[in-house]
Parts: structure tokens; C-alpha cells; sequence
């Protein structure tokens, strides 16, 4: 069993993935996140939503919060107007389920395919980035870097699990052998060390989701024994070669 601590809206694409759907996952999502619109970004946002012609969703969970916010506020027609675009096909699907048109240039998508769709469909405009308090995301990085007009509109935040959740998590591994632990990125391995404090890492399989994070688990003495390239496509490929 390979344990995935992600929270189940980031790890949504990954665990649809055809590759991954034989694996055995216990899912125990030390990542925990609460609708938190930035009040002085929302109030500005209430009454400029209709000059943004592009609102690009990267990842369900900042989807999630973000629709949440717009039925609170009734602008569902002003976001309907704009092209909503999405990385991936659970956030697609999200968004359609709630009367979202969305678009996903490719399947998976990466932030350039997304850069490439709007140069090609020619259409100018502000671009929305809904995302989470605190976090740095590589597309309005990106779009910055060409200097194309974004504004991150902050809909939520993480915040600590309390202590029955953690608990009950903790009891749940117990009674679970496991093999393997996806780390998924550096704060990953943080979260399990400090949750699962008898979970023995030296001797379970490690997939470690990026260099960086390889590098982080060296100084403590840990050698990874997968490394992906820093995308749940590339966790996923790792897997599926894991005999």
C-alpha cells in the first residue's frame, strides 16, 4: 500500500490517471484548506469581474472556493462571460457542473499549453487567478514574466488539521502496512514527518516528487528511490514503471 497525503483536490487529476488505478493508495490528506476570500481583493474584484476576459482554474481545490465566492456574491453571469480555462479534467468538470463552460487545451495540460491557447485564440484582456493564501503558483508567474496583465484573487487558505482528524489518521496507518510513501513536494515530507512521527521512512519505498525535494531528503539521510519531474503526470509515470 503507497501512502498519498495531497489534498484530494490537487490529487484529483492524479488519482484518475488510468496508470494508477490498479495501485493500492491509502489517502490520508494531511493538506486542509477553508473558503477565505482576501476581503479587500473581493470588493474591489465585485465590481470589476466584467473587465477580466480570461479566469484560469489551476487545480480543483482553488476552483472550488472560487465558485463558492461567486454564488455568495450572485456573478455567475459576469464569470460565464469570461473564458474559463483549467489544467485539468476534474476541475473541468467541477466548474461544467456548476454552469462553468470550461476549457482544457490539453489533456493533461501544462501552464504553457494554457499561454499557447490564448496567444492563438488572439483574444486580449485581463487575465483572474484564483488561488491560496500565501502560495506561489507558476502560471501568473508566467504570465508576468510576459508581461500579460493578471490578477491572483486569494479564495482560501490551508489551515492545521485539529487534533481528532490527525488522530484519526494516525490510527488509520496503524492498522495499514505500508510500502511506499509519495512525497509529493517538500512540504509533503514535512507533514509526515511531524504526523506520522513512527512511520518509518529508511526502509519504505520513497517517490519523491521533484529534485528539490530529493535533495531536502538527503540531508536527512534518506535516498528516494523514485524521482519524478514535478507533476502529478510524472509521479504517475513513475508508478506504473514500478514493477
Amino acid at each position: 500500500m503507497i501512502l498519498l497525503t495531497a489534498d484530494k483536490d490537487i490529487a484529483a487529476p492524479f488519482l484518475e490517471m488510468e496508470s494508477v488505478q490498479n495501485i493500492d493508495f491509502l489517502h490520508l490528506p494531511l493538506e486542509k484548506f477553508t473558503y477565505s476570500p482576501n476581503r479587500e481583493e473581493s470588493d474591489e474584484l465585485k465590481h470589476r469581474l466584467s473587465e477580466f476576459s480570461f479566469i484560469i482554474h489551476g487545480n480543483l481545490r482553488n476552483a472550488r472556493f472560487f465558485v463558492e465566492w461567486v454564488k455568495e456574491n450572485d456573478l455567475q453571469s459576469e464569470v460565464i462571460n469570461c473564458v474559463n480555462i483549467v489544467l485539468d479534467k476534474p476541475t473541468a468538470i467541477y466548474l461544467e457542473t456548476h454552469g462553468i463552460p470550461a476549457i482544457q487545451p490539453r489533456q493533461p495540460a501544462k501552464p504553457i499549453d494554457i499561454l499557447e491557447f490564448m496567444l492563438r485564440i488572439s483574444k486580449e484582456g485581463y487575465v483572474l487567478y484564483p488561488t491560496t493564501e500565501n502560495k506561489t503558483e507558476e502560471m501568473p508567474g508566467l504570465l508576468k514574466e510576459l508581461e500579460m496583465p493578471v490578477a491572483e484573487f486569494t479564495v482560501c487558505k490551508e489551515v492545521t488539521l485539529d487534533e481528532s482528524e490527525l488522530s484519526a489518521f494516525q490510527k488509520e496507518l496503524k492498522l495499514n502496512q505500508i510500502d511506499g510513501v509519495i512525497l509529493h513536494n517538500r512540504s509533503a515530507y514535512i507533514r509526515v514527518k511531524t504526523a506520522f512521527p513512527e512511520l518509518d521512512l529508511n526502509n519504505s519505498t520513497l517517490i519523491a516528487g521533484s529534485l528539490g525535494l530529493t535533495e531536502m531528503l538527503e540531508e536527512d539521510g534518506l535516498k528516494p528511490d523514485y524521482l519524478a519531474k514535478g507533476s502529478w503526470a510524472s509521479m504517475a509515470k513513475v508508478l506504473s514503471e514500478i514493477e
